[in-house]
């Protein structure tokens, strides 16, 4: 089960913004975020992505986006899968 605590985000550009989607599953999920068109995002000088656990279960995603540009706005979505099944959420990220 995933559920977002904001699923409509707004930031400035040249800002850093933090998107964020909580997660209960068990067995343990493989993670991931996707951009808009199918693109995974990976960890690197542009985006960061963390997997912290809370409590037993549940895990929060992190996904942080430094330095927004316009090609950055649009929805990224985080995946969750494991032994049974799939379940993503999606954020849309906007200019102010």
């Amino acid at each position: 089960m995933i559920w977002i605590p904001n699923q409509l985000v707004g930031a400035p550009v040249a800002t850093d913004v933090l998107l964020q989607c909580n997660l209960e599953s068990h067995p343990r999920s493989v993670t991931y975020w996707i951009k808009e068109g199918g693109i995974m995002v990976l960890t690197n000088t542009k985006y960061k992505t963390e997997v912290h656990p809370t409590v037993l279960y549940k895990v929060q995603l992190k996904l942080f986006i430094h330095n927004l540009e316009p090609e950055d706005y649009g929805s990224y979505t985080c995946v969750a899968k494991n032994s049974l099944g799939e379940t993503e959420g999606t954020i849309r990220l906007y200019g102010k």
